[in-house]
């Protein structure tokens, strides 16, 4: 089980409560212009005509209705001031809050920046430094093993000197006798042997502590974000070196390499910079958008049950077989296999599982959810694996008014999150559910139910430098990363904490620890976890 859960966003976060301080401010809106509107129509009858004549025959009883008129209409003035003022310092006290979020999360971006500049700037030199010293070393070691070499000659050179102390007293003579025992086969080896120690020693250390290390960089995987939020300073700082030499001139030249104007400000434009210099290779290209025509039946999962998810902890689960049976014909890597569960109803629900990253080439392949995709998606691009999910939608004939629940895990979530934003895929998207992805930086719409699941230990999940937005509209649930019986009790760390069959057991922990945003967003998605959905898989390929 899944320990150290923390839910934020969602009915029972801060947003949540920023959202109904301002509809209670424009209730209180609202009332005052009705008690206005009231308070206007009340003073009319201070004027009424049948009211003045009658003042002529009863001028005391005219009196006395003038004086509770006057009074009614000033109490609903006063009702009505008061109503403004508290919809005035509601509407001030939300903005106040959120202008100081703001400026507190830009000053800390500033503050981020101004550091990884600097340590983007020093990395150079510290390479140049560490490659000295590494060839420093290497060095040592051959002086050492000629040395011995050497030594080992001058010994055999005396002994044989000793049968002809002659040419111990010539230098030429003494210089043949040592020349003839040294060998630079046996130096190279002995310089060989130093360095192989050396390096096993390395290996050595490397093996005994590798795992604490993992489990230390699992523990402080909050240094992923500040690297990602600082990517525009890290960025900068690489190049700084290149100023000294080329002078203002470097930022033309950095412009015409990344295709983004530099120095990059943003953190999107730090991660389109990088991409756009892999595009002037050839690599990182997403390629064509896959059509209906470009889908096939992928082949059956054997040996396992696909059924319809029936909690949150299911589609994690779903997720997980999905990436584990990609194959065709034998060769892995080869497609995207796209999940789409109908649930009879009027209207119908669907959920739609999109598969996670499959291939890391640079350059792209056959499936469409590989490393190229990756990073188009990051950039807020829709890609070739977006297109091929919503071609399946269609086939599958999902119509515009179909609820629809978007479901992924790394590349998969971040996929969905992308689709959601994107204001030209004409689908209902009601839910999404992410795993391990960074999406905070998507306008993710507020009609739009957002469940989002990230391990503490999670790199991947960091990427965005961000975290999730505090929405009602947005529950984010972070935990320890669970063992897994293949574990042996041995930490994940941050080598093992991004992983479907983790989350699955981290959305069924979170699924019962009682907090309001979690089972508010269960009670929202209950149409689409009935159990009874008809499962139909989807193969994609780029041509």
């Amino acid at each position: 089980m899944a320990s150290g859960i923390t839910v934020s966003g969602g009915t029972g976060g801060i947003g949540a409560n920023l959202d109904d301080m301002r509809a209670q401010a424009k209730v209180l809106e609202t009332m005052t212009v009705a008690l206005l509107d009231r308070a206007r129509s009340t003073a009319l009858f201070a004027v009424d005509p049948d009211l003045l004549s009658s003042a002529v025959l009863s001028p005391v009883t005219a009196v006395v209705a003038e004086e509770k008129i006057v009074a009614a209409t000033g109490k609903l003035v006063l009702f009505a001031t008061e109503a403004g003022v508290s919809a005035v310092f509601l509407e001030g006290a939300v903005v106040a809050y959120e202008s100081v979020d703001k400026a507190l999360a830009e000053l800390a971006t500033l503050g981020t920046n101004a550091v990884t500049f600097v340590a983007g700037s020093l990395i150079i030199p510290a390479a140049i430094v560490g490659g000295t010293l590494v060839l420093s070393d290497v060095a040592a070691s051959y002086i050492a093993g000629y040395s011995e070499e050497l030594g080992d000659s001058l010994r055999d050179a005396v002994a044989k000197g000793a049968k002809n102390p002659l040419l111990l007293l010539s230098p030429p003579g003494f210089a043949s006798l040592v020349a003839s025992s040294f060998s630079a086969k046996d130096a190279n080896a002995n310089a060989s042997a130093i360095l192989g120690a050396q390096l096993a020693a390395l290996k050595s250390l490397t093996a005994d502590h590798a795992q604490q290390l993992n489990v230390l960089l699992g523990q402080n995987a909050g240094i992923v974000d500040f690297i990602a939020r600082g990517a525009p300073g890290l960025l900068t700082g690489l190049v700084a070196p290149l100023y000294v030499i080329l002078g203002p001139s470097t930022n033309a030249i950095m412009t015409a390499l990344t295709g983004v104007p530099w120095p990059p400000t943003t953190y999107e434009q730090a991660v389109q910079a990088l991409v756009g210099a892999a595009n002037k290779n050839g690599a990182l290209e997403d390629g064509k958008p896959i059509s209906e025509a470009d889908l096939f039946t992928p082949p059956p999962i054997l040996g396992q049950s696909v059924t319809a998810p029936q909690s949150i902890s299911g589609l994690m689960n779903g997720s997980a077989q999905i990436d584990a049976n990609d194959q065709l014909d034998g060769k892995d890597n080869d497609f995207a296999r796209i999940r789409i569960v109908k649930i009879d109803g009027d209207p119908p629900h669907y959920i739609v599982q999109i598969p996670s990253t499959q291939s890391w080439d640079m350059k792209a392949g056959s499936t469409p959810n590989d490393l190229t995709s990756d990073t188009a998606a990051m950039t807020g691009r829709q890609t070739a694996l977006a297109s091929a999910v919503a071609a399946a939608m269609k086939k599958e004939g999902i119509s515009s008014t179909d609820p629809v629940m978007l479901e992924g895990f790394s590349l998969g979530g971040i996929t969905a999150g992308s689709m959601a934003a994107d204001p030209n895929l004409h689908f209902n998207i009601t839910h999404v559910v992410t795993a391990g992805a960074p999406i905070a930086n998507f306008d993710i719409p507020h009609s739009v139910q957002v469940m989002s699941l990230e391990h503490n230990e999670d790199p991947v999940a960091r990427l965005d430098g961000t975290a999730n937005p505090d929405r009602s509209n947005w529950t984010t649930v972070h935990a320890d990363a669970p063992l897994l019986a293949s574990d042996n009790g041995v930490a994940p760390g941050i080598a093992g904490a991004h992983n479907a069959d983790r989350y699955a057991k981290t959305a069924a922990s979170a699924s019962v620890v009682g907090n309001a945003s979690v089972d508010a967003w269960q009670d929202s998605a209950k149409d689409f976890f009935t159990g009874n959905g008809t499962v139909t898989d989807y193969g994609a390929q780029r041509g």
